[in-house]
């Protein structure tokens, strides 16, 4: 009798620990990666209005904080500051919010690991250790709060994180210290590979979200790689920072621009997993849903290269798969129901409101590869607007500068060439660099010697907007000049520094060479 109790007993104890043990993450448990530096780390100071709890929203403590009672590692209702036991409020405390409030039911979980003033090397697994040392004692001893391995801390907690919920996102805010080329988006890029491998995760179910840094701002020219990282990364997607407030050093937002900045964050990854955000959480200037129900991108209209696209003519597909629209308010009942910003102007229908981030697919049919003369219909009543043409994300034709045509109706074309185009069925994507245009159409054509000759004239006419810095990394001035003309817009600036070497930095290329203020320019 004892010797069945017994073994009834150890059989009960062995099931239990069984069903613990084997215990499948809960689906309901939604958990997203947030990093970056210290915009995403938080600087706003945060007020009671804040620190409204959702007990569905809640924190994986990335370090001991004992004046928020967190400890290493386990999970605590969130409340700011989220990053380092001492910061402010961030986007990523109204990310959680606005996602808890418009998913009943769904839990939601913030991994949190941001570093002031860091350049996207601290996350790069194979840099950080020979980065680190270079940097200021303040930057390390953030970093030694993360165990002095910030990218090592994110996988350690979301390899527990996954015991218990789903990854679903990875979030970054980092930029304003070093994304200004290719090399900054090519490190983004690896960073957000290696945590989709060492996570064993599926780019096609965790996707990238990046916000773009406080613009106006001192640091504003990283957005142009910012809204690029979509051509580098096919699941990347890029928030909007335009009309988010800033504070009084014009680098960091304040209590309201993170409040609204992680409203869009969340909004975004609402729109990918389609769903609408609550109305509480609501803003008139980010979209959230399409009225496309598709989910795929699927031709609008037969296109074929050589010839002639209208830019009304997108694909099929809605928000985030055939175009990225920021604002709602431009969205009409012209010409289709899935409006991406179709404006009327004369009898033809034109793609208008162009804002920076912003872009349009159109599956075409290359018939004969190789260089193609492009003719863009286009009008602008704006200075230094820009945009870039790609096919299947590899650019053809980057950063075509958008003259001032004197009115937003006002049209006139503009040409030159696009690198080699293998033949073939292809995405090409119209990209907004730099608002605002409207465009009526794009031409392609076979490149004869005539459209050579056109090219050439192009590359010499064509303005390159540049940034002059001090040796301290400060931006003191911005011009405008033709690849000719470098020199003499140079010499006009000069004259408000005092003499000395200063960076001139290309900003469509992002290359960067010394120049002197002195006779010897």
């Amino acid at each position: 009798m004892k010797t069945s109790f017994l073994f009834a007993s150890v059989l009960f104890l062995w099931a239990l620990f069984s069903v613990q043990v084997s215990a499948a993450p809960d689906p309901n448990f939604h958990i997203y990666i947030a990093f970056g530096q210290s915009n995403m780390e938080g600087q706003a100071t945060a007020i009671d209005a804040n620190k409204v709890k959702n007990d569905r929203f809640q924190v994986l403590a990335s370090m001991t904080c004992s004046n928020m009672g967190r400890t290493l590692g386990q999970w605590a209702v969130a409340v700011p500051p989220l990053f380092h036991c001492y910061t402010g409020l961030s986007p990523a405390d109204y990310f959680g919010k606005t996602m808890a409030d418009s998913l009943p039911g769904i839990k939601i979980g913030v991994i949190p690991v941001a570093v002031a003033g860091t350049a996207i090397k601290l996350f790069d697994k194979a840099q950080y250790s020979s980065y680190l040392p270079t940097t200021e004692s303040y930057l390390q001893q953030k970093a030694a709060d993360y165990g002095g391995n910030p990218y090592g801390r994110i996988i350690d907690l979301a390899k527990e994180a996954q015991k218990v919920g789903v990854i679903k996102g990875i979030l970054m805010h980092q930029g304003e210290t070093d994304a200004y080329n290719d090399d900054w988006a090519n490190t983004v890029k690896k960073v957000y590979t290696d945590m989709l491998t060492d996570l064993s995760l599926s780019a096609d179910t965790v996707p990238f979200i990046a916000g773009e840094v406080l613009s106006p701002g001192q640091c504003s020219d990283a957005n142009s790689q910012i809204n690029a990282l979509p051509n580098k990364i096919s699941t990347a997607h890029v928030v909007s920072s335009s009309g988010c407030t800033g504070g009084s050093d014009n680098l960091h937002f304040d209590n309201a621009g993170y409040q609204e900045l992680g409203k869009r964050y969340a909004k975004m990854m609402l729109s990918l997993l389609k769903r609408s955000p609550s109305p509480s959480s609501s803003s008139s200037s980010v979209i959230v849903s399409s009225s496309s129900s598709a989910t795929e991108l699927t031709p609008f209209k037969s296109h074929s290269i050589p010839g002639t696209i209208e830019a009304e003519d997108y694909d099929n597909g809605g928000q985030n798969i055939a175009y990225y629209d920021i604002d709602t308010q431009n969205e009409t009942t012209l010409y289709r129901t899935d409006n991406a910003g179709i404006d009327s102007a004369g009898n033809a229908f034109v793609y208008g409101w162009a804002q920076n981030g912003e872009w349009l697919k159109y599956t075409v049919n290359v018939t004969e590869a190789g260089m193609m003369q492009y003719t863009v219909r286009i009008a602008s009543a704006n200075d230094n607007a820009s945009f870039s043409l790609y096919m299947d994300d590899t650019a053809i034709a980057d950063n075509i500068t958008v003259p001032n045509t004197g009115g937003w109706k006002t049209f006139q074309e503009i040409s030159d060439t696009t690198s080699t185009i293998s033949a073939g069925t292809h995405v090409l994507k119209v990209s907004v660099d730099a608002a605002y245009f409207n465009i009526d159409w794009v031409k392609f054509e076979k490149l004869g010697t005539t459209g050579i000759t056109t090219a050439l004239q192009g590359i010499q006419t064509r303005k390159t907007n540049y940034a002059v810095y001090n040796l301290n990394g400060k931006r003191i001035a911005v011009f405008t000049a033709k690849s000719t003309g470098v020199e003499t817009a140079w010499n006009k600036v000069r004259t408000r520094f005092p003499s000395g070497i200063y960076l001139l930095k290309n900003i469509s290329t992002g290359s960067i060479r010394k120049i002197s203020n002195s006779t010897d320019y």
